[in-house]
């Protein structure tokens, strides 16, 4: 054995080795990046929603938009289209394509209930995305129609998703996608 061979290297690239895997493991993982197949999955699942960051790479990437838009027209069952140029202001009547969308303020300061009416009471949508102009997507899951395609929903202002679902349903300019 001789004096300068690779034993002498060991300790220093032992801490070469310790200092980059330390080094790695303080890395936060990457947010995981958006594609066809998260879109899919939003569009299918009703729990389903997309973060901030997920609608912000939506909006931003006009190829991402583009497929998100060919693959919603798609599954979706029933469009929620925007009303007349002509409204102004908060709106708590929507109508689409075969029902109803009212929107009533409760007795409790705060809570509103969202009627969805289905004019045929077979195979109504499961969940709905209202969409902004601005990009932003808020998807609700809808409760179980009724007899009559009734389905009812009691939401509070003071619940960030039930405020931004309200404020969305009610702007005349937003436009929704009812999906199985």
């Amino acid at each position: 054995m001789t004096g300068g061979g690779e034993d002498d290297d060991i300790a220093p690239r032992a801490d070469k080795l310790y200092a980059a895997r330390s080094a790695l493991a303080e890395i936060q993982p990457t947010t995981p990046r958006l594609g066809v197949a998260e879109i899919v999955q939003f569009l299918n699942d009703p729990q389903r929603s997309l973060s901030m960051e997920e609608q912000r790479t939506l909006f931003t990437d006009p190829l991402l938009r583009a497929d998100y838009r060919r693959l919603k027209s798609r599954q979706s069952v029933v469009e929620l289209p925007a009303l007349a140029a002509a409204s102004v202001g908060n709106v708590d009547i929507r109508r689409f394509e075969g029902g109803t969308v009212r929107i009533h303020p409760s007795r409790v300061a705060d809570q509103f209930y969202v009627v969805v009416r289905f004019n045929q009471s077979a195979g109504v949508p499961r969940s709905l995305v209202v969409e902004g102009t601005n990009g932003e997507l808020v998807k609700r899951p809808l409760p179980a129609a009724d007899a009559t395609g009734e389905m009812m929903m009691v939401l509070d202002r003071k619940s960030v998703v039930d405020e931004a679902f309200l404020r969305l349903i009610s702007d005349p300019t937003s436009t929704g996608s009812f999906l199985p």
